[in-house]
């Protein structure tokens, strides 16, 4: 395997991460970052699945709260269900992954935006020394967010791309301590749920993402249930697309940026992790990327399925879900698999409960 000089835009963990692995396979790695701190401004619940562990990463150095369970309401029942859940700091998140790339060999710059591209040159702007600076690497990675600006110089952003606007606060109050609780409702957040996130049993991250009006509808649910602002985060998720192109040329895309989110809930980081992880084995392999990240668009296009049908869900339609997965027999189900592959739970769900047929009607 030749090395390579890689550069990095973005160092987010997706892309510290990619960094990590890459600068391990012997490349040249430079990551560049355009806000002065690794981690801020803070975009992001910081809600892993157990399939985190699948990774082989230490969790403790950022763990905030284990979760134990999730409590899913509609609007007029209420179920919960155990689920082993990790609730990070997304600042102590992120810099673990720099770090961990720092080690590995890898460059981070921070105050370096990427600003254009001028034939296979990039254009990156130091904001300390207000100057631009021209660097020709052998690869690009685009790993600077929803709306990335490499993607989109490099010809891989898809027209088509729709993203949610999230809107969060910690906020302080009485909570259950490892619990999750989501409100599915037109009312309080229609195209997706609300949630509350325990940190601790007096202090919770409360939020919720819409493609249009998400602040009216953070407002409303904050004002019912009478939650007093500590501090707020928002932040633009891109929901997946099937047609987005990976790679072009020398650039590929990874994270955030290439849409690797669960159209279901939103959550991008064991997506896009696990996604770096095939980024850096198609490069040391010489294999197709499309190809190795297969395995995880499979997932994220079923998540895109099943989000097509609960966008046309009215509240009887999830009262009716609800009630039916409120069921031993369904919670069993539910309570042995994570979310991030959908397909099994599905399948299980459907031979144990036929009437969840009845949903299928908004599959067309």
């Amino acid at each position: 395997m030749d090395t390579k000089t890689i550069v990095i835009i973005g160092a987010g963990p997706v892309g510290c991460y990619a960094a990590h692995l890459l600068a391990d396979q012997g490349h040249e790695v430079t990551v560049y970052e355009n806000h002065p701190q690794i981690g801020s401004p803070v975009q992001c619940t910081g809600l892993l699945t157990g399939d985190f562990d699948e990774l082989g990463l230490p969790i403790k150095s950022f763990l905030v709260n284990t979760i134990d369970s999730i409590e899913v309401n509609s609007p007029n029942h209420k179920i919960e269900l155990a689920q082993k859940e990790y609730l990070v700091c997304r600042v102590k998140f992120d810099n673990f992954f720099a770090d961990l790339a720092r080690k590995s060999g890898a460059t981070l710059l921070t105050n370096h935006a990427f600003v254009r591209k001028e034939g296979r040159e990039l254009i990156i702007y130091n904001s300390v020394e207000k100057k631009e600076i021209r660097v020709l690497p052998d690869l690009v990675i685009a790993a600077d967010g929803p709306l990335s600006p490499t993607a989109k110089a490099h010809g891989l952003y898809h027209s088509e791309r729709e993203n949610y606007y999230g809107i969060q606060a910690t906020v302080e109050g009485d909570f259950a301590p490892a619990k999750i609780q989501t409100y599915f409702s037109n009312e309080a957040c229609p195209g997706l749920f609300a949630w509350v996130v325990s940190e601790s049993s007096t202090r919770a991250r409360v939020g919720l993402a819409a493609k249009k009006n998400s602040r009216e509808y953070f407002d409303a649910f904050m004002k019912k249930n009478g939650y007093q602002v500590v501090e707020m985060q928002a932040g633009t998720i891109p929901l997946y697309h099937p047609a987005q192109k990976l790679q072009q040329d020398n650039c590929y895309v990874v994270g955030d940026a290439a849409g690797f989110v669960k159209a279901t809930t939103l959550g991008g980081l064991i997506p896009g992790l696990k996604q770096a992880k095939a980024l850096a084995r198609s490069i040391q392999l010489g294999t197709s990327y499309e190809k190795e990240s297969a395995p995880i668009a499979k997932r994220l296009r079923m998540h895109l399925r099943i989000r097509k049908i609960l966008d046309k869900f009215n509240d009887k339609d999830f009262d009716r879900l609800v009630k039916y997965v409120g069921q031993s027999r369904v919670l069993d189900i539910l309570q042995t698999h994570t979310r991030e592959n959908p397909l099994p739970i599905l399948l299980k769900v459907g031979i144990r409960e036929p009437r969840f047929a009845y949903f299928l009607k908004h599959f067309v």
